[in-house]
């Protein structure tokens, strides 16, 4: 039975990689609702507005402008994501839909010379021409599912240990798993450390080994540090300590019992009854994969359980009795 807590996900940076990246969000308060009307451009107009954008704030992001039969084609080179922008002059263009609560307004601009420069996003967000341009090519090693295995485990965000992430082969790929909200990404070896996302080009992955030769860290973009979590089931005492009645931090009124059931923690909502059974892979760390329901226990400096937090976000303080 599905839990009803999950009021809101948190949107980890990791996979922000999936879907949409900041520099190309949509501010909604800067962004004008209208009626639009489409301009009719000739040839030459369409052309002039071709070609492949660079952001200005964050440098590994192109777009690319393709003119279509009547509306301009904006490609996120980044995880080839596509935009439909429409003209309302041969130099101002807005798409239909929304994007993340407001329309996409387009407004490019010329150089001395007449050549079409630049293109600005809702008057802020500056994209440059790059003429110079080189698309990501990533190449496939030589592999096997058994190769893919020693990669397989449960990591842990650095500076943030209520976020993991599972690495599992599948179908002689290695498929990253998100806990909190089941996204995956499918990862190729491009090297025995090296890996990328065919769908998302800017989408890199590096395995550090440490000195006995075991992979024990995973870094995202260069950026986020995973590392390898040893998994190890609860004792019983283990078990047995983290029951108990919690009080919901952000809404006094609601509470939780945790149980104790075999190898299992069944978290019930005590509001409406509603309970979830969680699987431990470590004495800290429980997660229901169907329902991506993770748990993370907290101690205190006594090694007394204090407190939980569900999904990532919604902490419970244990009630004492």
């Amino acid at each position: 039975m599905i839990v009803y807590i999950k009021r809101h996900l948190y949107q980890c940076t990791l996979v922000l990689l999936l879907t949409t990246i900041n520099c190309f969000i949509i501010d909604p308060a800067i962004t004008i609702l209208h009626a639009q009307t489409t301009a009719t451009l000739s040839t030459a107009d369409w052309k002039a507005v071709e070609g492949i954008f660079q952001n200005q704030r964050n440098k590994e992001m192109y777009v690319q402008f393709t003119a279509k039969e009547n509306y301009l084609q904006a490609k996120l080179l980044w995880n080839n994501n596509e935009l439909k922008l429409y003209p309302e002059t041969a130099l101002d263009f807005v798409s239909k839909e929304e994007v993340e609560g407001g329309l996409a307004h387009m407004n490019f601009k010329k150089d001395s010379t007449g050549i079409v420069s630049q293109a600005v996003l809702n008057g802020n967000n500056v994209w440059t021409r790059a003429n110079d341009y080189k698309p990501v090519v990533h190449n496939e090693m030589e592999h096997t599912a058994a190769q893919l295995k020693p990669y397989e485990g449960l990591y842990q965000l650095q500076n943030n240990n209520d976020r993991f992430i599972q690495f599992t082969e599948k179908e002689n790929k290695l498929v990253l798993k998100q806990h909190w909200d089941g996204s995956e990404v499918n990862l190729i070896p491009e090297t025995t450390t090296d890996f990328f996302c065919r769908e998302i080009p800017l989408f890199t992955l590096v395995f550090v080994k440490d000195s006995t030769g075991n992979f024990t860290q995973a870094i995202v973009r260069k950026r986020d540090k995973w590392s390898k979590v040893k998994t190890s089931l609860p004792t019983l005492a283990e078990m047995k300590a983290i029951e108990g009645k919690y009080q919901f931090k952000d809404d006094p009124d609601n509470y939780i019992q945790l149980v104790a059931k075999g190898s299992t923690i069944i978290v019930k909502q005590l509001w409406d009854k509603k309970e979830i059974i969680l699987g431990p892979l470590t004495p800290m760390y429980f997660n229901n994969a169907k329902e991506f329901y993770p748990m993370q226990v907290t101690k205190d400096a006594a090694g007394v359980v204090t407190q939980v937090q569900l999904l990532g976000i919604d902490i419970f303080i244990k009630v004492k009795e």
